[in-house]
């Protein structure tokens, strides 16, 4: 990614710095994060420690959603802006292609249009959070931006849906490149 939201960089002090605070507390709000160093969130998820996260391309956006679809289990989606942060939490409804989205199609619930298009990156992350591992698909856009957000779901007990887990390794193994062009 060569642009971000705010058109700056960041400069190799800053993510050296930012590096170090992620590699002792992975678990900060990284939108915080980019807002403070007024750069992109990839840049911020890709300080991350190695062993965090992978990169798919974007073109996966539509098959990664239908395989999530597929489990038929609850996950969340979150969107996270300056201003809200929207969840929602059930299964994935069935979506199709038209018009220029992915059009979510769901009577009640969770419905939309997303332009996958301009998915750029997916990233998978799985790092604590609140004292807890989690394990999110990070959506981002092509100006480095995440357009959403979607979290492996949890047992009743709080624990990560691991049937969901290697499902989403599976999938990122056969189409995973660490860094993508």
């Amino acid at each position: 990614m060569t642009s971000t939201a705010t058109g700056k960089r960041l400069g190799e002090a800053a993510r050296q710095q930012i590096t170090a605070r992620l590699a002792s507390n992975p678990g900060v709000i990284l939108e915080q994060l980019a807002a403070t160093h007024e750069c992109s969130m990839i840049e911020i998820i890709e300080c991350l420690p190695a062993d965090m996260w992978q990169r798919l391309p974007g073109d996966n956006f539509v098959p990664l959603l239908q395989e999530i679809h597929g489990w038929q289990t609850p996950v969340t989606l979150l969107v996270h802006s300056a201003d809200a942060i929207l969840e929602f939490t059930g299964p994935l409804p069935p979506g199709s292609v038209g018009h220029g989205f992915y059009n979510l199609e769901n009577a009640s619930g969770l419905h939309g249009h997303l332009r996958y298009q301009h998915c750029a990156a997916i990233y998978l992350v799985e790092r604590p959070f609140m004292n807890k591992p989690t394990v999110s698909l990070l959506f981002c856009n092509t100006a480095g931006q995440v357009m959403f957000k979607i979290f492996v779901g949890r047992g009743e007990a709080g624990e990560l849906l691991e049937q969901q887990h290697q499902a989403l390794l599976d999938f990122v193994e056969a189409h995973c490149c660490k860094v993508c062009a």
